[in-house]
């Protein structure tokens, strides 16, 4: 990649052209919005392959897709790349090898005017007899740092909360804008995912919420960290355990930030999105539910009956392999008494076009959590994957929204939430 006048030019030789099926690509410099240097490119490179040349862990060259997302990878075994993002170009990365990679990022960075880069270290903590893998992002400056544990939504979801078919990135998003921001943070990869042992599919909420409660005291103890300015911040699923864990671990903990939280039973939170996701199926399927004299309320009446019903880790139900200890931990999972319980700061953050949680259990949280601290926001025309849509918001639109960034008002909204509960440092 070379930088010329305006525009990142990444200059295919013919070979990369014929295993591409493309020509050389040109990228303004107002379409670049992050640069970073990834070690292993072609194992960063996940998707379909549409079209390119894959030699399996030895190159990776042409169009990889993934859900919301369209990089453009030459990638080559055990040489450092750059990935470059991008907003509003026909591609939203480039991943491309290069042996002065880490020189190539800067320059780019500097080119483009964007901040410098977040540091970061791959550590590992135990949790029980597993041991799991996560990532430490420190800003500038001398330590001790305020610091933030993260926890991601529900599903196989790495520390980035990315999952191999929906990369959301809100983990790593939120731990970059702390950063920025001087603020540390903690993101994991959860059992099973990454670099973590253990399995996903016999992992249940508990263990999570034993996980995250493991991370936490793993970060206090790190030299780099203030413990008497560590604060837990989930989403979806890990605004449920970080209510779980701030319920148990008070002392000491300088607040909670829930990003589409729940404040009812997990129960009634499943029984409330099937009521939403009912209403924004496409008309053919509707259709064919009709013909086929298919109910979904009903088929969600026996799925929780099963879940109910079940007692092993892993269950089939309706015909799919799942995690039945985890969903049956969560049906029965009650944010009410943990709510009142808290007496530490909370901020509670839900989109009004969430369809996955509800919004006006912000104003449950408001009025049942029991510290005199509690901020409740609802962001007009945010989803529940935290970014923005002037449209109804449900799922069908889940891929459109995933092309775009997390919305850079609620990453300002918690950064400056976190930043003015700060204990004063003596002088």
């Amino acid at each position: 990649m070379t930088i010329t006048g305006g525009e990142l030019v990444l200059a295919l030789s013919q070979g990369e052209k014929a295993a591409g099926l493309h020509g050389d690509l040109r990228m303004p410099r107002a379409a670049v919005r992050e640069v970073a240097v990834v070690e292993n490119a072609v194992a960063h490179a996940r998707g379909l392959r549409s079209p390119g040349l894959a030699l399996p862990g030895r190159i990776k060259i042409g169009t990889w897709r993934s859900p919301g997302r369209r990089t453009f990878v030459v990638a080559h075994r055990d040489v450092p790349a750059v990935r470059v993002t991008l907003d509003g170009a026909d591609y939203d990365e480039l991943l491309v090898s290069d042996e002065n990679a880490a020189e190539l990022a800067g320059r780019i960075r500097e080119w483009a005017g964007l901040p410098a880069p977040v540091t970061e270290e791959r550590v590992t903590f135990r949790s029980g007899g597993l041991v799991l893998g996560g990532t430490l992002a420190l800003p500038s400056g001398p330590g001790p740092h305020p610091a933030v544990v993260i926890m991601t939504g529900s599903g196989p979801m790495d520390r980035d909360a990315d999952h191999k078919r929906m990369p959301l990135g809100v983990s790593r998003d939120l731990a970059h804008a702390l950063a920025r921001a001087g603020v540390a943070s903690f993101r994991y990869d959860k059992r099973g995912v990454g670099e973590s042992q253990g399995d996903f599919l016999s992992a249940g909420l508990n263990d999570n919420i034993d996980d995250a409660r493991a991370a936490l005291a793993w970060l206090r103890g790190r030299t780099e960290v203030d413990p008497a300015a560590v604060f837990l911040a989930g989403h979806s699923e890990g605004a449920v355990i970080a209510t779980a864990v701030g319920a148990a671990e008070q002392d000491g903990l300088a607040g909670l930030v829930l990003l589409a939280g729940m404040a009812k039973t997990g129960e009634e939170t499943l029984r409330w999105q099937a009521r939403q996701i009912a209403g924004d199926l496409p008309a053919p399927v509707r259709v064919m539910l009709r013909v086929l004299r298919t109910d979904l309320f009903e088929k969600q009446d026996e799925a929780i009956a099963a879940f109910k019903a079940s007692t092993t880790d892993v269950a089939r139900i309706q015909g799919r392999k799942v995690n039945a200890r985890w969903h049956r931990e969560f049906i029965a999972f009650d944010p009410g008494p943990l709510l009142r319980g808290l007496r530490v700061p909370v901020l509670a953050v839900t989109g009004a076009k969430d369809v996955q949680t509800d919004p006006a259990d912000l104003d449950v949280v408001a009025a049942t959590a029991g510290g005199d601290d509690v901020t409740t926001v609802r962001v007009p025309d945010l989803t529940h994957l935290l970014r923005r849509e002037a449209g109804p918001g449900g799922l069908n639109t889940y891929k459109q929204q995933l092309r775009r960034p997390i919305d850079p008002g609620v990453l300002t909204l918690v950064t400056d939430w976190i930043t003015e509960r700060l204990p004063e440092r003596p002088a």
